[in-house]
């Protein structure tokens, strides 16, 4: 296995509930959820309080009012929502879990994460518990959670797999690698990529997805300003995967701009203009611009460039430039969500 998804992205992407609306409550819900959909992001959180006010214990209510004081930081908040209407859930108790699960994660208490992914018995969660017992480097606890998880089919069952076909390769670096790849999940990414570069540079040299795997954590470190690790696993490649020369110089590139070396790095992205996929340059540049920010922001906007991409949006939001942000957005979510900052 090349990369293992961060799979907590798919599982964070479907919050809320859906459905036609066949009462008022439901109603109440499905018109706050028009409103996150729509990127009005504090209304919805707004009208989905509201709806829980008004119809208490109603489960996507609460979803939705809990997924408002997540994204204001208010994680006790969210979580005592959910915890007030686990106990009628129902057969839903363990979406609520995982959710409660999500919220530990993002809190950094990961022994409360473990109880409630593990608890909501959803291979979405059998795999958080997994990620959490890998960082703890309990591996045979972690092996078992995820078979159980990689009998599901879909994209979670996949991502088990993964770790899974990892962790039971004959070669310690190999199965070792799989404790890097949970750190990163849980979010833990500066300890995953300070901690990655023996690991990797161990691989043996027959194993398929060595180089890949070096450019994958050269990336990642430079993108955490770890810029001796990436440069040291960037010297490890002996050949490029096939097509991804372009991804060497890239990250090259963002090494020079986390080194706040802006000319060079500018330099280095212009040099692969027409040579690289446009939207793998956006987001290099995207990823460098966010690197060189603390140092020069006008430089990291100007390395940002002003192709529009939600990436490159993104980084605009990150370099404190809701304008700049609002031009370059592409998607009509987003688009909405800036303007209503």
């Amino acid at each position: 296995m090349t990369t293992v998804f961060f799979w907590s992205t798919l599982v964070a992407c479907n919050l809320l509930g859906g459905g036609e609306p066949e009462d008022p409550a439901t109603a109440a819900v499905a018109a706050a959820d028009a409103q996150l959909k729509g990127g009005d992001i504090a209304g919805a959180a707004d009208a989905h309080a509201a709806a829980l006010a008004a119809y208490p214990g109603n489960l996507d209510a609460a979803v939705g009012a809990a997924f408002g004081a997540y994204n204001r930081g208010d994680y006790a908040e969210a979580d005592q929502i959910l915890a007030a209407v686990e106990p009628t859930a129902g057969d839903r108790a363990g979406e609520v879990r995982l959710r409660r699960a999500l919220i530990a994660m993002k809190d950094g208490d990961t022994d409360v994460m473990r109880e409630h992914a593990e608890a909501s018995n959803t291979a979405a969660g059998l795999v958080l518990a997994a990620e959490v017992a890998l960082a703890d480097g309990e591996r045979e606890e972690a092996r078992a959670l995820l078979d159980r998880a990689a009998q599901v089919a879909g994209p979670i069952g996949t991502v088990a797999k993964g770790y899974v076909d990892l962790l039971k390769h004959e070669d310690p670096a190999v199965a070792g690698l799989a404790e890097n790849y949970a750190l990163w999940a849980l979010g833990q990414r500066e300890v995953a990529v300070a901690s990655v570069e023996e690991v990797v540079k161990s691989l043996p040299e027959d194993y398929e997805g060595k180089a890949s795997e070096l450019l994958v954590w050269a990336g990642r470190s430079a993108s955490f300003g770890e810029t001796q690790v990436a440069s040291n696993l960037l010297e490890a490649i002996d050949f490029p995967p096939q097509g991804q020369a372009w991804r060497v110089l890239a990250t090259r590139a963002i090494i020079l701009c986390s080194e706040g070396q802006a000319d060079d790095c500018q330099t280095m992205l212009q040099s692969l203009e027409g040579k690289a996929p446009a939207d793998g340059l956006q987001h290099a540049r995207a990823t460098a611009a966010i690197a060189l920010g603390g140092e020069d922001r006008d430089a990291a906007v100007a390395v940002l460039g002003s192709s529009a991409s939600d990436a490159a949006a993104r980084a605009a939001l990150v370099l404190g430039d809701p304008g700049l942000a609002g031009s370059l957005a592409t998607d009509t979510v987003m688009k909405n969500y800036i303007s209503g900052m």
